[in-house]
């Protein structure tokens, strides 16, 4: 199997002199996997086109000035796409992530498309922020990727939506929303992590929740870092991988993809605070190396030799300092003490990614302070204060080191034998930096919080134009392993189906290394199922007509090797849940396992309860992280309905968590640092729309952004008493190029008001979303009760 590597053939260099010059300031090539079609002077993915933020282009300027002029080499200036996500360029096209409509009732996200050389816009893709409570200032976290084989590019939201479109025109060809399949957590800092291409699939990770609470339905329902790797033609699942079980954190640091004692692997940092290597074809764990108390965002570097190059800026897990940096051997076979070649504590480099430079590593720590140090032995050999805040990663291109600081302090350095020499520096008033700068085809891109700048010369776009730099093919393949079956991978991995309905699996086979060999035959196969349906010798599965809400799995065997596929059986509208004899809530729904449980009242009647604590595994304390939540029960695909429910409130107090009214005989103040704090928050979710009642703020609220002060949504003050059932019902009917969202509450019991509590149109709609539920019972619990799902 050929591999693509990440050495340029500087075969533009007219002399041996000359190269020799060339490769002199290089940087240290590794084995780091290149899609194939991939143009050196190209910059595909935000890590750059062999992932190591470096260019081979020359006659770059040292000098720019980003209020224009002559002499200033700025070439233009795009003042609408300021933001934090770092562009990529891929035959001749621009392509960045930003706020679409930003401050108004409309905003959402969008993917835009340039004319690289001009600046002019040549398409956008339009989506909406939904479901999360990502301020609007952190929309556009993430960065597109581009894929040189198909010309197709792949962006991530800040909510979740995944989406692959045609590179040349915009035109959507797939998309996924995946916390409504799969439960991605969208969390309010708004880490949004970046994808990637490997062969044939696309690979996104985030923290996901989704469904399956025992091993034999892989954990899922127990939050993990989580790896996705999808048919990049089609948008199929092919596996689900995570790392350990309920992490620290989000993360966004982004994977690089290399090879590591002859495996394709992923290198990244995790959210269990770990550094991991896995296989890029299957997700399977090479090793993982315990590194800090919290989760890690940089994108480690790995180097020809395998060594692996990355930092961090929260708790080391032993003493008491903050942030390091750290050499591993990437080709162990296990992690461990063994694998750790140098470290260095107190560096706090937590967010801008390291290079390497010849045998240097260059890092700027959080705090603006350049380190360089020793590739071999960590020994430090310089260090530069360039400002106070970093977040972005320098750029290194034509023998210099460009580096903007998050306050906007620009610098142009040259490595030297004592450090660096400071070519150029300035301030780009009033802006910050959060985007990395990238080099294309002789032209140097700066994304800042105000607009981004295209710089370059002529001299620079001519030399592009001229370069033969190529990458170079090599194989790394073993032949002595290359056509034995080690793991077997049923596609797609995960399905939803309706009573009925068929769905066809395939088995594709893998190797020890991780490497595809060839789709399995039927004839060497053999398939059982647990739970209903059934399933034929070719791999065809079909779904009972009567099945409810219900799941199963498909175990595919080979030999002694075995791979298993998930189904999801949910059956067309009307639905209704009253729990009576439930033993817990469906395995169906997204994020519903271990976050409710059913519960019996004291009259003997059922309703599932969202607890204030809930379980990691046995023996091991209980945790709050996934109190405040959203689950889904059916298709994203779902429009058109209306969900009604039951739900009760309980209050917290001083040692009781989860205690009635009758454990608190006055009603508690309505002050807003009073009782009321320790009230949960409980609601329904309808197509991308909640409506809730917040206890803490006494109010009801109908939004689809809660934390977007001008994006369509409704508030009413309600007086919210503990222990008391209340009926929420919403209903959103599409109408067109809007929405008509409506919300209504009533005491359970009583009769039902004619009109809606809240209401409004939505003219940048949801016009489809999964049926679910969101609470927040972090200090006290939420009951629901007698769920309804019917079509308008």
């Amino acid at each position: 199997m050929q591999r693509l590597t990440n050495r340029y053939q500087l075969t533009h260099c007219a002399s041996v002199l000359m190269f020799a010059l060339c490769a002199a300031m290089s940087p240290t090539y590794g084995q780091n996997i290149v899609t194939p079609g991939t143009d050196p002077l190209d910059w595909p993915i935000w890590q750059g086109p062999v992932q190591d933020h470096t260019s081979p282009a020359t006659n770059l300027p040292a000098e720019w000035d980003p209020r224009g002029g002559e002499g200033s080499n700025l070439l233009w200036k795009n003042e609408d796409l300021g933001g934090r996500s770092t562009p990529i360029v891929m035959n001749g096209k621009l392509y960045t992530l930003t706020r679409n409509h930003p401050g108004t009732d409309l905003e959402g996200e969008k993917v835009v498309c340039l004319d690289a050389a001009t600046g002019k816009k040549l398409w956008e893709y339009e989506f909406n922020v939904y479901l999360s409570d990502v301020p609007d200032t952190r929309v556009g976290w993430s960065s597109v990727v581009g894929d040189p084989e198909t010309g197709r590019v792949y962006a991530l939201g800040v909510c979740g939506y995944f989406c692959c479109l045609d590179g040349e025109t915009g035109k959507l060809e797939w998309d996924r929303s995946l916390h409504e399949e799969y439960g991605l957590l969208s969390t309010y800092g708004g880490r949004t992590n970046f994808p990637l291409i490997y062969e044939d699939t696309v690979i996104i990770s985030a923290v996901v929740i989704g469904w399956g609470d025992t091993p034999q339905w892989g954990l899922l329902a127990k939050p993990a870092h989580r790896f996705m790797a999808f048919d990049k033609k089609s948008g199929e699942l092919r596996w689900l991988k995570g790392t350990t079980l309920i992490p620290h954190d989000t993360t966004y640091s982004t994977p690089t993809l290399t090879t590591l004692g002859g495996k394709d692997a992923l290198v990244f940092g995790s959210g269990d605070g770990k550094v991991w290597a896995m296989q890029a074809g299957t997700g399977l764990p090479i090793w993982s190396y315990e590194l800090s108390g919290r989760g890690l965002n940089v994108a480690p570097q790995v180097t020809k030799h395998g060594k692996v190059i990355t930092g961090h800026s929260e708790e080391n897990t032993v003493g008491n300092t903050m942030g390091a940096m750290v050499a591993l051997d990437g080709n162990a076979t296990s992690g461990s003490a063994s694998q750790e070649i140098w470290k260095n504590y107190e560096v706090m480099a937590g967010k801008s990614s390291p290079l390497i430079i010849d045998n240097r590593v260059y890092v700027v720590d959080d705090r603006a302070k350049l380190f360089v140090f020793d590739l071999e032995t960590g020994e430090q050999i310089a260090k530069k204060a360039l400002g106070t805040v970093q977040r972005s990663t320098p750029l290194y291109a034509d023998g210099k080191i460009y580096v903007c600081t998050n306050n906007g302090r620009w610098y142009t350095l040259k490595p030297t034998e004592d450090g660096v020499e400071v070519l150029h520096k300035m301030r780009i008033s009033g802006q910050s930096s959060d985007g990395s700068p990238i080099a294309a085809q002789g032209r140097i891109y700066i994304p800042m919080s105000d607009g981004l700048y295209c710089i370059g010369t002529e001299a620079s776009i001519e030399a592009a134009k001229n370069s033969k730099a190529t990458l170079a093919s090599e194989s790394s393949e073993d032949a002595s392993i290359a056509d034995q079956p080690a793991h077997l991978q049923v596609v797609p991995y995960d399905s939803l189906v309706a009573p009925g309905d068929t769905k066809e699996v395939r088995v594709r086979v893998y190797n020890a290394q991780g490497e595809y060999i060839r789709d399995a035959k039927s004839d060497e196969l053999s398939f059982v199922v647990t739970g209903p349906g059934s399933i034929t010798s070719d791999g065809t599965y079909t779904a009972p007509e009567d099945a409810a809400h219900q799941s199963a799995l498909v175990t595919c065997t080979m030999g002694e090797l075995k791979g298993d596929a998930r189904i999801r059986i949910v059956p067309e509208l009307p639905w209704k849940f009253d729990f009576e004899q439930a033993d817990d809530v469906p395995l169906t729904w997204v994020g519903g396992r271990i976050r409710y449980v059913v519960r019996e009242g004291k009259e003997g009647n059922h309703y599932i309860a969202k607890p204030t604590e809930l379980p990691t595994k046995p023996g091991a304390p209980t945790t709050k992280l996934g109190t405040r939540s959203q689950m889904w029960m059916g298709s994203p695909e779902m429009s058109d309905y209306t969900i009604q429910a039951d739900v009760q409130m309980t209050v917290g107090k001083p040692g009781v968590e989860g205690a009635t009214e009758e454990d608190v005989p006055e009603f508690p103040s309505e002050s807003a640092d009073g009782a009321n704090a320790t009230l949960p928050t409980i609601g329904v979710i309808n197509s991308c729309y909640t409506f809730a009642l917040f206890g803490p703020n006494q109010e009801v609220r109908l939004y689809s952004w809660c934390t977007h002060p001008e994006r369509t949504q409704g508030t009413l003050s309600k007086k919210l008493e503990p222990g008391k059932w209340y009926t929420l019902k919403l209903k959103v009917v599409p109408e067109g190029d809007h929405a008509h969202v409506m919300g209504k509450v009533w005491e359970r019991g009583t009769d039902e008001p004619s009109d809606w509590t809240l209401e409004f149109v939505d003219k940048a709609p949801n016009l489809q979303g999964a049926p679910g539920l969101f609470g927040d019972s972090k200090v006290a619990e939420a009951y629901v009760d007698n769920i309804e799902v019917t079509e308008n």
